[in-house]
């Protein structure tokens, strides 16, 4: 590797390594709302089904709303 490249790349990798940093970083908080979020919706969605599971179906009067 021609040596002024390799100068280069030396001076390239720790911005890099920064900015990769920020974007973890910021994908993270991201995350942080997200996932309790996406849990809540797979809980009500379990429930649901084993709600319907027990009470033998949508046609029982638990689940009739008219």
């Amino acid at each position: 590797m021609p040596s002024g490249l390799c100068d280069w790349v030396q001076q390239i990798l720790p911005l890099a390594k920064q900015v990769a940093d920020e974007i973890v970083s910021e994908e993270t908080e991201v995350l942080k709302e997200l996932i309790p979020q996406m849990f809540e919706v797979m809980y009500r969605a379990a429930k649901l089904s084993c709600d319907y599971v027990k009470h033998g179906g949508w046609s029982s009067p638990c689940f009739d709303k008219s």
